[in-house]
């Protein structure tokens, strides 16, 4: 036989390896709480209380002294989203509807914006002895993909949105007397993200220029300046005429804790709660501006028409310069703390009935900023956010008719952590229903594996996002309005090992 530790050394090394090239999906929010096939053959119901196996000390590191001996588990979720956003309008902030300048161009549907994803676990446990237990668990917690055609008509506001997440979870566990057990682990985690958007430069410098001759508390004040071709009477430069994009990426290390209690009054009933901690990564990374060559041209056609407003030239080209600069950026995300209530009653020896209900506080979201290294000609840019906390409220079973078989099936009911006012197309969230299915196999004394399925029927999701007024961070963006179809579909696959 393989000796124990050099086969969780080399487990936990392909797990790494996963985790590193895997793909990330949205989930509620963007939480991931595909995190065992056990566990979700049941909804996850009953999970903070042990319902599963070694999946519970993600949620709950007491239940960790519920197991005995030294266990290994592998696994991976294949997460399957769909989000497709139909009957789509747009239309520029602060031109009249009436102008053919205000529609913006572009696909009003989009097929599946968001990506499928396979997330791996890995858990490992050590008996210290009869009532202390140590464990290691390497998982995603947190990961969203969504991605759009350059040329639909959300692109001011996401193309590209990106974030994934791992976290190393040093655990452990005592149990106090036959009653209670404690627990508690050390969360290190790592975030990476990626965010892009197309960005209007025509309109950007349409309005400059506009601000440039109408207002004459504006430095510089330039009513003569002009922004029409004599040959042909039309805008030099006009929204939609230029689009470039921004494209932002950065990583860090933030680090947490968890927490739990197990409690088990008689032999057949155990009462879980589980407590996970916020963290708040400071990422930090670049961001990168590529620029048409439709900006030059519209440059060299205001100097040619403006030959004597140097001044007011050499402005919107420093103006432009200066905003568009590649350079060093930061943002900071809450990652929610999460408090986690499991209920597990054995009604048999065959028959296991499981209760869970988690609150996820969302609520700390409430902005997503980016900061520049030069905030004086880089402003903050930001997208309002204004998430609520959530609630996660599942009901399992599980039937062991022999032989090393379990069969599992749940029915869940999960919150979505935003509004209709709030929603972007970079988080299409929405509440959800979830039905799942599972089964387990006990092919030897010291292996096992396990299946698990769960479809998740989501409400559809409102679009309505207004443009603003200019002082807005939604203001070049524009309105945009239309509706998402969601859905998920989660595969689950795990094997376990005792020696």
């Amino acid at each position: 036989m393989t000796h124990p530790s050099r086969a969780l050394l080399s487990a936990s090394a392909l797990a790494l390896l996963l985790v590193a090239a895997a793909p990330r999906a949205q989930a509620a929010g963007f939480q991931l709480r595909e995190q065992g096939a056990g566990a979700q053959g049941q909804a996850f119901a009953g999970v903070a209380a042990g319902s599963a196996d070694l999946t519970s000390m993600f949620f709950n590191p007491a239940v960790l002294t519920r197991f005995e001996g030294t266990q290994l588990q592998l696994g991976f979720s294949n997460i399957l989203p769909s989000a497709k956003f139909s009957g789509g309008a747009a239309s520029r902030s602060g031109i009249p509807a009436a102008s053919p300048l205000s529609a913006i161009s572009g696909s009003s549907s989009h097929a599946n914006a968001a990506e499928s994803a396979v997330t791996p676990t890995l858990y490992a446990m050590w008996s210290v002895s009869k009532d202390l237990k140590v464990g290691l668990s390497i998982n995603v917690p947190y990961g969203l993909t969504t991605e759009y055609d350059a040329n639909w008509i959300g692109r001011y506001h996401a193309l590209r949105s990106h974030l994934e997440t791992l976290d190393i979870t040093p655990t452990v566990a005592y149990r106090v007397n036959d009653q209670w057990s404690l627990g508690a682990a050390f969360v290190a985690r790592r975030s990476k993200a990626e965010l892009s958007q197309a960005l209007d430069f025509g309109y950007t410098a349409y309005a400059l220029i506009r601000q440039i001759q109408a207002n004459p508390a504006y430095t510089p004040y330039d009513p003569t300046f002009s922004n029409t071709n004599p040959l042909t009477g039309q805008p030099i430069v006009t929204p939609g005429a230029a689009d470039g994009s921004a494209f932002i990426s950065g990583d860090a290390w933030a680090y947490g804790f968890k927490a739990g209690v197990l409690y088990e009054p008689t032999r057949t009933l155990r009462f879980g709660l589980g407590f996970q901690s916020a963290i708040k990564p400071k990422v930090k990374g670049d961001v990168t501006f590529s620029i048409p060559s439709t900006v030059g041209a519209g440059l060299a056609g205001l100097a040619a028409v403006n030959p004597t407003h140097t001044a007011t030239l050499a402005y919107i080209n420093g103006a432009f310069t200066a905003s568009t600069a590649n350079g060093p950026v930061s943002a900071e995300v809450e990652l929610p703390a999460c408090i986690t209530f499991g209920a597990n009653w054995e009604v048999s020896p065959t028959f296991t009935l499981s209760l869970e209900a988690d609150r996820t506080q969302w609520s700390k979201f409430q902005e997503l900023r980016i900061k520049f290294a030069n905030p004086a000609t880089q402003p903050d840019s930001y997208t309002t956010e204004n998430w609520h906390d959530t609630t996660f409220v599942s009901l399992g079973v599980a039937c062991h008719p022999g032989d090393g078989w379990t069969y599992r099936a749940g029915v869940a009911f999960d919150q979505g952590a935003v509004d209709d006012a709030y929603r972007t197309p970079r988080i299409p969230d929405a509440d959800r229903t979830w039905v799942s299915l599972g089964v387990s196999k006990q092919l030897t004394k010291t292996f096992a594996l396990d299946l698990g399925y769960s479809h998740l029927f989501a409400k559809d999701a409102a679009l309505n996002l207004s443009g603003g007024t200019p002082a807005g961070p939604d203001y070049f963006k524009g309105n945009l309005s239309g509706t998402y179809k969601n859905a998920i579909d989660i595969w689950a696959l795990q094997a376990r090992w005792s020696f």
